[in-house]
């Protein structure tokens, strides 16, 4: 007895860069799934400046397969990193649901795939499903500075892939034409997410390091970006600058005062000098503490102009 496919039309974002038979076996497997469960869906491969033969042997499994699928090849012009690719796909992507696969590390089972999608059923516009082991030392503490001084409440982690509803997609594009960090502005777009955490200790692969410098350097650059606009870290470590040199500024007034009035004088234009470089430094904070509030006053302009951010409407009569 065949179970019942799901009617709703999903999109599969799978982004590719240099996965080689990775990448072939990362789309077969993610192709099963869909086959087995709904009776309409798409895949979208993001090819970012790939320079080996990956997207030759997802050609080369469709030829092998039948081409009984719907595949769409988005080739991106050179390297633009996972952010920049993942949104070109997303915008080409039709679905009611959209899988976002931001690598194509498969230490997740098949079924999970599913109980992510079974977990948006139940009423959450974003559901990500998160590995419990293999982070590293560089990402925890990138979370953890960020969940630290987010004014949101949404905490965000390492996750593998994710399903956003078209609702958040829509919701996500009022935010801001760009979207810098697209885990970040689901986190806070006001729409409910859950987190599926898995025991990648037992999937089928264990996650390798193969970013190049470039990689890598896009990864700290969004890291850099994320904390810059979505936290108030640098305008607080601004104001505790300014009050620990505000504190220095007056013991050195006071120690200037004391030095003046003490028996052994000093020598002559040094308390005006120390004067004055003390004033000098304290008014610096000061004054960059200023501009690092103003430009937090543009950036929430910028990037959190929504004049309200609701999670839903409820219709109590019928």
């Amino acid at each position: 007895m065949s179970t019942a496919k799901e009617k709703s039309f999903v999109s599969c974002i799978l982004y590719l860069h240099n996965d080689g038979s990775e990448g072939k076996e990362f789309f077969r497997r993610v192709c099963h799934v869909m086959d087995e469960n709904f009776e309409k869906y798409e895949m979208i491969c993001v090819n970012d400046g790939c320079t080996d033969d990956t997207v030759g042997q997802i050609k080369d499994f469709m030829k092998e397969d039948g081409d009984t699928h719907v595949v769409h090849v988005v080739n991106l012009s050179y390297y633009q990193g996972v952010e920049t690719a993942m949104n070109a796909g997303r915008d080409l992507a039709v679905g009611d649901f959209v899988f976002e696969f931001d690598s194509c590390v498969m230490d997740f089972s098949e079924s999970a795939i599913m109980e992510v999608y079974r977990r948006s059923l139940e009423g959450y516009d974003i559901v990500a499903a998160a590995p419990s082991h293999y982070v590293s030392f560089s990402s925890k503490l990138f979370y953890f500075v960020y969940n630290t001084d987010n004014p949101y409440k949404a905490k965000i982690r390492q996750e593998r892939f994710r399903i956003i509803s078209r609702r958040a997609i829509n919701r996500v594009n009022q935010l801001n034409t760009y979207i810098p960090y697209r885990k970040v502005l689901y986190a806070n777009c006001g729409l409910r997410m859950d987190t599926i955490v898995y025991d990648n200790k037992t999937g089928a692969v264990k996650p390798r390091c193969k970013r190049n410098r470039q990689e890598r350097s896009n990864r700290n650059d969004l890291a850099v970006d994320a904390i810059i606009i979505f936290t108030n870290l640098l305008e607080r470590l601004s104001m505790i600058l300014s009050v620990i040199f505000g504190i220095i500024m007056l013991f050195m007034l006071g120690y200037i005062v004391t030095s003046i009035f003490s028996e052994t004088k000093p020598v002559e234009g040094w308390a005006s000098t120390m004067c004055l470089m003390s004033i000098g430094f304290g008014m610096l904070f000061v004054v960059q503490t200023l501009i690092f509030k103003y430009l937090s006053v543009i950036l929430n302009m910028m990037f959190k102009k929504q004049r309200y951010v609701i999670e839903g409407v409820e219709k109590l009569n019928q």
